[in-house]
């Protein structure tokens, strides 16, 4: 039997190309009988002709169901109800997914159940139905990935996926499906022909779009598009664009990927366009890349260079690719991810300028080499060495060096790293105990043991009994938080940094047998040494507690109550076995919820929630990750937020993401992946590691339980590390603080697709808090400073007693800053919500019950600053109130939501976090007085930070 290319066209009534490019391919007498369609018999030549063949024949099915559901809506709306098995026997007459729909029901098996994908598919977050439907496919056999636009770059999360779908199954096809009508495409089109195109965006929305950066992938498509359609109307070059934005991303696969460019050049993967036209579900197959043949001839590099372009390394990725390339260098696994012989790469890195992870101050000793010991290239650390790793004075050039890579380099962590045997620490030992006069030693050599000699003596003081070998360690060890100390005491820009938590200062020893690095961490006394609690550090720096699981429906807000609770109740749904296909909602459909969910996984998101398509919009790249700023995964949910406005954002992880277990191996030493793949290893890694750290510190009984509680720590912690990321957007948060948008995230149990509602991130206002006063400080560079006197805090030497100075009305600042009074408000935003409400008037009650206890206490001395303090605090008469006012009496507030803790006047060491958009104000107690409070004896909550400017 002979089948015609036109036989495989959809039933759609257009003139659609054939699917493949040569007939011949695929007649029978030509095929291979190992390549047979089951339900027709038809034999093709490979296993790509077989595996499109069955998708285009699933979307035929598809449209024909879409059909008959549309003539039972005609039906019901003129007859009245249809019976049930009616809509099921037109299921089975067109035969669409009636083999899928028994395996969900859990007659053969379940949706999760892991087998060889036939196809990995990009498509738009926004394209109204899942490609497993579109498709008429088993979700077990495609794998999806779904930005805004359909599109990618370099190195990015969505290559990133691709790449490591590849190294999993390699599946042998993928496809970029564009459609019709693409809302980013068509943003792009007004904004490129503007008055000769339609404006359906307000203005303010508009011009908002209009600067994203996701835009600027697509408008090249649009341009084209243009050039081929100079007169053409706006229809016309919309549609246009949306097909040449398939082949820009088709290009951009083939040319940034080595991977994909070696499989598509040797066979194994055959590289796709199509176009859905959404309003009929059929899918145009556009076959390969009209220039393939040139595009796999050159193959790119398999590696990536971070340059200036790129944006900086956040602290937390940072310091997880250090502990992992230690880890690496230490088991005998590095050194694999140079590129001394890729002279494209050494080119970029030497015309585009350095991006380092890392400022490593460590020792000149020989044995200890940096740049190996972490696994680094050139181009990620920026090292300074002197022996005794050290610093001397305020102007020496190595305090100048590092403040040059944090202000000019933006540099976001900076490493202190002793090491073992250090000849510089050993010689101050020496000195110590034979009580040198280091004056008298020859060069330069004395001065500098003397900037040692404090660490060598207070070691011998804490540890007289022991041996030289003990003395020398903690002499290191010591001498390591000394060099910190300085660094923050000498350099305003490390104080600034330090004290904003935009820059981590960690210490480290490096054990030159073993090749591995004990971390010290950052200061044990980082708060006193900045003059302010540091929220963000204590979350990072504190024991997680597992979460556990949630079923309860915690919106603040009614719109996000709803939309969670819809979300909750389809999920029960399809867990039950008592959900079905719907078909996609119109165009028109605003979606209620954003859902960033991961790649991994083949259950289609809007399956998982029971929802109709279109309702929602679903992401899903690898590690449900939000991705770093400008790029594709980041500006698409910032697209989707700002264009859409849906009252609930969740970021959705899975239980047993391979890429969480990935990310834990690297925490072991396991082999540096490829750069697309490491994109998203570096956001995983920051949680990997954090889990890796609290699993060391609990104690667990058998190593199965440990294992588990590690994966379980990591999956959690990646979920809010997303959201912390999330949050940093000045157009998710400002949503955030009008009350317009609510970030949840969640867990979906591998095994069942139930999920778990984790609720808010725990210090979310914490994070925005700090966001915000980064963005005030830096809003002008980042070598922007804050002197101590514009604080109240002049630094103190630990060593000595700190006393707090309450500063006059009449006391100067540096210059250029404004008199600074004994007194001033602290904001918070914190919500205007009953809950919270109460929370405030148990704070106010516990600021009255600490002030009459100081009145009955003896108090610190007569006449110290403390004593001062303490009598400040005394005279307040205002206390914590809101503005504007809070819902009115008598309104019963619901419990908090699990998770969320008030503050308990019986219990001393209670905490409280807000979430919100209202101001609530301390007044009458400054930075100052709250500390001299605390160290008087009184527990004050530490959740007020200054929103207003320094010296105002």
């Amino acid at each position: 039997m002979r089948r015609s290319a036109s036989s495989a066209s959809l039933a759609s009534g257009k003139n659609i190309s054939p699917l493949y490019h040569n007939p011949k391919d695929h007649y029978d007498e030509m095929g291979d009988s190992r390549y047979t369609d089951p339900e027709t018999g038809h034999k093709f030549q490979t296993e790509h002709d077989l595996i499109l063949y069955e998708l285009l024949q699933g979307n035929r099915k598809y449209v024909k169901w879409l059909q008959a559901q549309d003539s039972l809506s005609v039906q019901q709306s003129q007859f009245g109800a249809i019976e049930q098995e009616m809509s099921m026997v037109t299921l089975k007459e067109c035969g669409y997914l009636q083999q899928i729909e028994e395996e969900r029901l859990g007659l053969a098996g379940g949706p999760l159940r892991p087998t060889r994908p036939k196809a990995l598919v990009i498509s738009c977050s926004r394209s109204f139905a899942p490609m497993d439907h579109i498709f008429g496919a088993d979700p077990r056999a495609l794998l999806s990935v779904r930005v805004a636009g359909y599109t990618c770059s370099a190195a990015d999360s969505v290559i990133g996926s691709v790449e490591w779908a590849l190294a999993d199954r390699t599946p042998p096809i993928l496809i970029v499906v564009g459609n019709s009508n693409n809302d980013i495409v068509a943003t792009a089109v007004q904004h490129a022909m503007g008055g000769r195109a339609p404006h359906k965006l307000n203005e303010q929305l508009e011009q908002q779009l209009s600067d994203s950066s996701l835009l600027n992938l697509v408008i090249p498509a649009v341009q084209d598009a243009m050039q081929r359609q100079p007169n053409g109307t706006y229809e016309e070059v919309l549609a246009l664009a949306c097909e040449m934005n398939v082949w820009r991303t088709v290009e951009t696969l083939l040319s940034s990927s080595k991977t994909i460019n070696e499989a598509a050049a040797d066979g194994r993967l055959r590289v796709v366009g199509a176009l859905l036209d959404v309003s009929s579900g059929a899918v145009q197959l556009m076959g390969q890349h009209p220039s393939l043949a040139e595009l796999v001839k050159s193959t790119p590099s398999g590696d990536v260079v971070r340059t200036a372009e790129d944006a900086p390394v956040p602290a937390a990725e940072a310091a997880a690719m250090l502990y992992a390339g230690n880890l690496r260098y230490a088991s005998g696994k590095g050194g694999y991810n140079q590129f001394s012989g890729d002279q494209k790469l050494l080119c970029k890195l030497c015309e585009s300028g350095q991006n380092p992870v890392s400022v490593v101050v460590g020792c000149a000793d020989s044995r200890a080499p940096i740049e190996m010991l972490f696994d680094m290239r050139p181009g990620d650390l920026f090292v300074l060495r002197n022996a005794g790793n050290t610093c001397a004075s305020n102007k020496g050039s190595l305090i100048g060096s590092a403040e040059y890579s944090i202000t000019h380099l933006r540099t976001k962590v900076l490493v202190v790293m002793g090491h073992t045997k250090c000849g510089a620490v050993a010689a101050a030992i020496d000195a110590a105990h034979s009580n040198t006069d280091l004056s008298t030693v020859a060069g330069s050599i004395g001065y500098l043991l003397a900037d040692i000699i404090d660490s060598a003596k207070k070691a011998a003081a804490s540890s007289p009994g022991t041996g030289s070998a003990e003395q020398m360690m903690l002499a290191t060890r010591i001498n390591v938080f000394n060099t910190i100390e300085k660094m923050i005491q000498y350099s305003d820009i490390v104080y600034t940094g330090v004290k904003l938590e935009e820059l981590q200062v960690i210490g480290a020893v490096y054990d030159i047998y073993t090749g591995q690095i004990e971390w010290l961490g950052e200061h044990p006394q980082l708060e006193a040494l900045v003059g302010r609690p540091m929220p963000m550090h204590q979350w990072h720096n504190s024991p997680y507690v597992v979460r556990g699981v949630s079923r309860l429906n915690n919106g603040r807000s009614p719109s996000a109550a709803a939309a969670l609770g819809r979300l909750l109740e389809g999920n029960g749904r399809f867990v039950g076995g008592h959900w079905r296909y719907k078909p996609p909602r119109s165009a028109d459909t605003a979606p209620w919820a954003i859902v960033i969910g991961g790649s991994e996984y083949r259950v289609p998101v809007e399956d998982l929630f029971d929802v109709d398509p279109g309702e929602i919009v679903v992401q899903r790249v690898l590690g449900s990750v939000a991705g770093m700023q400008e790029r594709v995964a980041f500006s698409s949910i910032e697209y989707a937020v700002a264009r859409w406005s849906p009252p609930v954002l969740l970021v959705l992880v899975e239980s047993a993401s391979p890429i969480i277990e990935a990310a834990l191996q690297q925490m072991r030493g396991q082999l540096l992946p490829r750069a697309p793949i490491r994109v998203v290893l570096n956001h995983v890694m920051v949680s990997a590691l954090r889990a890796t750290q609290e699993a060391e510190r609990d104690e667990v009984s058998t190593s199965a339980g440990k294992e588990l509680l590690v994966k379980q720590l990591a999956t959690e912690l990646n979920c809010f590390y997303s959201m912390e990321l999330l949050l940093r957007s000045a157009t998710i948060r400002d949503k955030v603080l009008a009350g317009e948008l609510e970030l949840h995230g969640a867990i979906m149990e591998s095994g069942t697709g139930k999920v778990s509602f984790l609720g808010e991130h725990p210090r979310q206002t914490d994070i925005i808090n700090t966001v915000l006063l980064q963005s005030s400080v830096y809003q002008n560079g980042s070598n922007a400073t804050l002197p101590r006197e514009v604080w109240g805090t002049a630094f103190q030497p630990l060593d000595k007693e700190a006393s707090v100075a309450v500063q006059s009305s009449s006391s100067s600042s540096t210059a250029g800053a404004k008199a600074k009074p004994s007194s001033r408000e602290l904001e918070v935003i914190v919500p205007e919500t009953p809950s919270t409400s109460c929370a405030v008037e148990e704070i106010n009650e516990r600021l009255r019950q600490e002030r009459r206890r100081l009145d009955h206490r003896s108090g610190p001395p007569a006449g110290s600053a403390a004593a001062a303090a303490v009598q400040a605090a005394r005279s307040s008469s205002s206390p914590l109130r809101f503005s504007p006012p809070i819902p009115p009496p008598g309104f019963s507030p619901p419990p908090s939501p699990p998770g969320e803790s008030r503050w308990d006047s019986d219990n001393d060491d209670a905490a409280l976090s807000f979430h919100g958009p209202v101001e609530a104000k301390w007044p009458s107690i400054s930075e100052s007085v709250g500390a001299a409070l605390r160290s008087a004896g009184a527990r004050l909550p530490h959740l007020l930070l200054p929103s207003c400017e320094p010296g105002e």
